[in-house]
């Protein structure tokens, strides 16, 4: 397997492209080089693909001339790398090479090279044929905290990749390559929910584990840190200036921020009885005093509940009261990520 980080101390953003995983999810530090990898890898070996981020906002404003998220490939890499950006319909721009006339004037020419979406809006594409596709790059797909969510943005991300796909599998074509891109803002991100990922990364990064491979899922997950690169930003004046903040942690060593930590610690849970099973988590309440214990830890038979949105909708009709021994400090979590997840779940962290 090629190494993660480049001898510029980049991240090697040919490492998902060439792995077995379908499915990639690529965290780590800010300027890191995983954006300007992935989309210059794509140009370079001539892959047609879909650039999409979260809200359609955010795709107005890069698809403009001066946020152009290709623009860095040119100032850094010259004029092959100049292209330029043009509507093809409400909500998909094309990407093209730029060419200039005789007055200097830009212009879009040969085929197109890929397409800028956004996956609030990918529902609202009909009739569009992506069959030419073979990349999915989902940028920044880790909402920031003062980003507005998405409404069951974990569903929508797997249905705008079977928008995307189609039936390309069974009529006997590769799957296409979905690459997921982010800074560390939120451990228990609406994808990583949907997918059931949280207590996964969760351990990588207590391990320090830049890298797990799923084969049975045809998927991968990346937890970059100690990139080389960080350690030259971490001279620069912003990091200098922030030092040891939320924002220095998840900039340069992937730490995924905290907001509050409460009842916290490991419990022997022969004291205790399964009660229910949520998503990745599994409730215990004592067996003979008051209180609640939660982990990741399933064992029995206890009622199961999924992480998709309806059934959140009747775990939390069905157990609202634990919403309530929480607020009394009745609840104690094996780990900070559980109490994460258990706020999420109950839909109150927004």
């Amino acid at each position: 397997m090629e190494k993660l980080y480049l001898k510029s101390g980049y991240f090697n953003a040919a490492h998902p492209f060439h792995n077995a995983a379908v499915y990639n999810f690529i965290v780590g530090g800010r300027g890191i080089g995983k954006t300007f990898g992935a989309l210059k890898y794509c140009l370079d070996n001539r892959l047609k693909f879909i650039y999409m981020r979260r809200t359609q906002a955010q795709v107005d404003l890069i698809k403009s001339d001066e946020f152009n998220p290709l623009n860095a490939l040119k100032s850094t890499l010259g004029d092959a790398y100049d292209y330029s950006m043009k509507k093809i319909n409400k909500n998909i721009t094309g990407i093209y090479q730029t060419e200039y006339d005789d007055n200097h004037i830009a212009y879009t020419s040969g085929p197109v090279l890929g397409y800028i979406m956004a996956l609030s809006t990918v529902s609202n594409v009909r009739g569009f044929d992506a069959s030419d596709v073979s990349v999915l790059i989902y940028d920044e797909f880790i909402g920031e905290k003062h980003e507005k969510p998405i409404r069951a943005e974990g569903t929508a991300f797997l249905n705008a990749i079977e928008t995307i796909a189609r039936n390309r599998e069974i009529n006997g074509f590769s799957p296409l390559k979905v690459i997921c891109l982010s800074n560390s803002n939120d451990l228990a991100c609406p994808i990583f929910i949907e997918l059931k990922l949280v207590s996964t990364v969760e351990k990588m990064i207590s391990k320090k584990q830049q890298y797990y491979y799923f084969p049975d899922r045809s998927l991968a997950i990346y937890c970059l840190r100690d990139a080389p690169i960080s350690k030259k930003k971490a001279q620069t004046s912003l990091y200098k200036l922030t030092g040891i903040s939320d924002f220095g942690k998840m900039s340069l060593e992937n730490e995924f921020t905290n907001d509050q930590k409460a009842l916290i610690r490991s419990m022997n849970i022969k004291e205790y009885r399964p009660l229910v099973k949520v998503g990745e988590l599994c409730i215990y309440i004592h067996k003979s005093a008051r209180g609640y214990y939660i982990t990741d830890l399933a064992s029995g038979s206890p009622p199961v509940y999924d992480s998709s949105e309806m059934d959140l909708r009747r775990f939390t009709r069905d157990y609202y009261y634990l919403w309530l021994s929480y607020l009394n400090n009745n609840i104690i979590f094996e780990s900070y990520i559980n109490q994460v997840l258990f706020e999420k779940y109950f839909n109150i962290r927004k």
